[in-house]
Formats: C-alpha cells, structure tokens, sequence
C-alpha cells in the first residue's frame, strides 16, 4: 500500500485499534507516528504506564499488535511496527500531556515563525486547555499545541543523576 494512502488514515482509527491492546497491558497510548520509511512506512507507537513501561511492556505490546487483524488490514502486509517508550527527552503529542512537566525545559520547534523565531527552548511555566506559556531568556511565549511543529522534553542531566524517576 503507498504511503500517502497509509498517511490519510486518520489517526483516531489507529489509535482505536491498538488503545484496547495497550491497556491489556496496564500501560497507555503515549503517542504514534506514521514515518515514510525507504522501502515500507513505519508505525511507531509510544507507550506509557503510571509505574513506568519497560521494555518487557514494549516487546508484549508488540507481540499483541503483530497479530492484530485490523491493524494489518489497514496497513497491509509491508510496514514496520516499532513501539517504544517515550524515554527521558520524550516529545508530546497533547497539550494535556505538558500540565505534569510545568518547570521543566523543552524545546519547541513552531509550525510557523513567531517574531522571527521558530525554535523556543524555555521553561514550560504554565499549561491549560487553551495555551502553555514557555519562559525563555525573559520572554513568555504563549502557544497553542496547534501552533507547535515538535515539543520535546529537554531533560536535565543534574537533576536526572540525583532523582530515581525524573522521566514522569
């Protein structure tokens, strides 16, 4: 199957179709990405669980979805499936996701320049349903996750060293 075909499927199908596996499992649906690949496209699904998912959580879940009929009915035989966690400079696919990181630094690259800027790296100092506020070199910039082209924890190897569980 071409990939602009795969890429027109809207994500909430997939989401659909490996949420019910993914919470078999005791973890959550972190975030997908469907990326052409030189040969076959790649469906890589990140996952999370409250206590933190392992490896051993990725290789299940990967298991239960090689063998998930609508899921290979919509890709067909030739694609890559990778599920991962999202690990320590994880990159957010939500804007819900960001309330638990206030305080921490990300990196933001925006769809469209702002002021001339397209790459913000700051502290996210507020999050709610309408706007997160990014305080960088004391500026605020207050954004929408609509506006946002990537965003990305940008981990703080100092404190990482001191903590047990620094990636939420």
């Amino acid at each position: 199957m071409p990939f602009f075909c795969i890429k027109k499927m809207i994500k909430e199908e997939i989401e659909k179709i490996v949420e019910p596996v993914i919470k078999r499992h005791d973890c959550f649906l972190w975030g997908l990405e469907i990326l052409r690949g030189r040969r076959r496209p790649t469906l890589r699904i990140y996952i999370e669980s409250d206590s933190g998912a392992n490896i051993d959580d990725c290789e299940s879940i990967s298991k239960d979805l090689n063998y998930e009929i609508d899921l290979d009915s919509s890709f067909g035989d030739d694609y890559v499936l990778e599920v991962s966690t999202p690990g320590i400079s994880r990159k957010f696919f939500k804007q819900s996701q960001l309330k638990e990181y206030i305080g921490e630094e990300l990196k933001i690259k925006l769809r469209e320049p702002l002021e001339g800027i397209k790459n913000i790296e700051g502290v996210l100092v507020d999050c709610n349903k309408d706007f997160f506020l990014i305080e960088s070199l004391k500026l605020e910039y207050k954004l929408n996750f609509d506006d946002i082209d990537l965003c990305r924890l940008e981990p703080d190897f100092d404190k990482l060293m001191k903590e047990d569980s620094y990636a939420k």
